[in-house]
């Protein structure tokens, strides 16, 4: 293919470089992180608003390294591997790959992402957030930390594998794609073809890039494909924006959608007095997690069966064992800060290698809305003391 560019001096073919000596990889690399703005993202997410570069070279622990992590003025991650398409078997591997760094990255919780990308940057704080924000997000950082700590949870992102000439099917993907439970994600090959030529007037050489997107293959959870042009879909009943019905050991038989608008209402009126503290996140069907130091994190949840509400943190490793026995060689000063916020003694198990620390509180059906609106004061008040009686201790202990 070949560009014409006509000005008032006339008209000059601008050949295109043939595919596999274009670029190496890397100056492709280099090109998108310096110019996020030349990939067509809204064809894959016309919402996707403005994209900032994060990371380049970004090491994912067992999965190796990422050419490109970007970010969203909405917290939406999104990874980037470049590949020259010499060989079939380039071609091959590389969704592979691509998909190895989602699988890894789904294991992340913000906390170690933020750390990640701070040692990747040579920055302090909250880079991510601070990119988002210097690219124009108007989310706060509260919002913006549930967004991206609910797609790590959920493993959901975007995925580009960019190359200078990308020629097989889309609909081969499918055979990458079949086994990858766990994951949410949107994958989208864009091909950027790259011209060069003499300026008439100056002498310069100058080059045009051409990002255009080849095939797009949409996964949400639970396996059901459809055809679409120009590639495969693949989509399940996980998306928030599906209504079902949901059970999960423990929790309650109530809808995904009535349990995201708890967690939405109770993410909006919880206040935690260590300004430190972040909010919940989704954790599945009539659970959250929320965000601590050490090797577990605290659940909160409420169970239609059983009609309790509760919060609990449980350790099951060695390092876990130990914090747990250090708490618990301060119970009674543990248990006489929950007494005087108003709450019951929190309830210590260690059994078959699970060390617990509970609290639970009966809330009978029927729950109408200010029923629900009990239940998030109590577990506001929970979370807020068991984040004031651990989350200090916890911290001397792992220091």
């Amino acid at each position: 293919m070949t560009l014409v560019l006509i000005d008032n001096s006339g008209s000059t073919l601008v050949p295109r470089i043939p595919q596999g000596d274009a670029n190496a990889e890397h100056p492709l690399r280099d090109l998108i992180f310096e110019h996020p703005a030349i990939l067509p993202l809204a064809e894959l997410e016309p919402e996707i608003g403005r994209v900032v570069a994060v990371a380049k070279e970004f090491y994912l622990p067992g999965a190796g390294f990422a050419d490109v992590l970007l970010v969203s003025e909405w917290g939406r991650l999104i990874i980037v591997e470049c590949k020259l398409w010499r060989n079939p078997q380039a071609r091959r591997e590389v969704v592979g790959q691509v998909l190895d760094y989602a699988r890894q990255l789904a294991r992340s919780d913000y906390e170690t992402l933020q750390a990640a990308i701070s040692s990747n940057r040579q920055r302090r704080g909250n880079v991510l957030y601070e990119l988002a924000r210097e690219a124009g997000s108007s989310m706060s950082e509260a919002q913006f930390y549930d967004r991206v700590a609910r797609d790590l949870a959920a493993g959901r992102f975007l995925l580009l594998i960019a190359g200078d000439g990308i020629t097989e099917s889309a609909r081969r993907l499918g055979e990458y794609l079949r086994d990858q439970p766990g994951l949410a994600f949107d994958l989208g090959l864009l091909e950027i073809a790259d011209y060069r030529f003499s300026d008439p007037t100056t002498g310069e050489e100058r080059r045009i890039v051409q990002p255009r997107l080849i095939a797009r293959t949409q996964i949400i959870d639970r396996f059901v494909i459809r055809s679409e042009v120009p590639g495969i879909t693949i989509a399940t009943d996980d998306d928030p924006n599906i209504q079902v019905s949901a059970r999960s050991p423990g929790s309650s038989s109530e809808s995904v959608t009535a349990w995201r608008s708890f967690i939405a209402d109770f993410v909006a009126e919880v206040r935690f007095d260590d300004p430190a503290q972040m909010p919940p996140t989704w954790g599945g069907p009539g659970w959250m997690k929320l965000p601590f130091l050490g090797p577990a994190k605290p659940r909160l949840y409420r169970s239609a069966k059983s009609g309790n509400v509760g919060v609990y943190l449980s350790y099951t490793d060695a390092d876990g064992q130990e914090i747990y026995a250090s708490l618990h060689e301060d119970r009674e000063a543990i248990a006489a800060e929950f007494l005087a916020a108003g709450l019951s003694e929190p309830t210590w198990t260690n059994e078959d290698g699970t060390a617990t620390f509970a609290l639970a509180t009966s809330f009978p059906q029927p729950w109408d809305a200010a029923r629900e609106a009990e239940q998030r004061a109590w577990l506001a008040s929970a979370a807020n003391q068991m984040v004031n009686s651990l989350r200090p201790r916890i911290a001397r202990l792992t220091a």
